[in-house]
């Protein structure tokens, strides 16, 4: 699927996931094209993950501790390895959505991305807050964001 195709068809999930939060969709979205390789990758495809989030830590009310075991990229020290980890398996692609918000919107390392106030900032938290570990994954997200004028999901928001 293209990345407009994935927007398209993801776009709703993504806006309703960010309703009554300070977390824009442009940046919500941007992260699940990213994590999620457009929707190719085997823990989407196979475990309904759509933002590769590892399979340990904070239960919520949308994961109670299943998990997928897949490699992946990680940099460790300045160098990129690929290692297996454990990532968090849903029943259905919205309970990973909700997963996703619930995580961003209670662990305390992500305090910064709620109090973010442009999607620009709430991606450089992110990054700052440990989300993932590629050296310019703010980067990468803004890019998507202005690529694909992503910024348009934030207006699809209600406050």
């Amino acid at each position: 699927m293209t990345k407009k195709e994935f927007v398209k068809k993801y776009t709703k999930l993504i806006v309703i996931s960010t309703e009554g939060t300070p977390l824009f969709p442009s940046v919500k979205m941007a992260q699940a094209i990213l994590e999620s390789g457009t929707g190719s990758s085997q823990k989407m495809m196979k475990a309904n993950a759509m933002f590769g989030i590892k399979g340990y830590g904070l239960k919520s009310p949308y994961w109670q501790g299943k998990v997928f075991n897949s490699s992946t990229k990680e940099v460790i020290q300045g160098t990129e390895v690929t290692i297996n980890d454990s990532f968090r398996a849903y029943d259905t692609m919205g309970d990973g959505v909700r997963d996703h918000t619930y995580l961003i919107m209670n662990l305390s390392i992500y305090k910064q991305v709620r109090e973010a106030a442009t999607p620009e900032a709430q991606a450089q938290a992110l990054q700052a807050g440990g989300y993932a570990t590629a050296t310019n994954y703010a980067g990468s997200l803004i890019n998507l964001i202005n690529e694909l004028d992503l910024k348009e999901l934030d207006k699809k928001k209600s406050l």
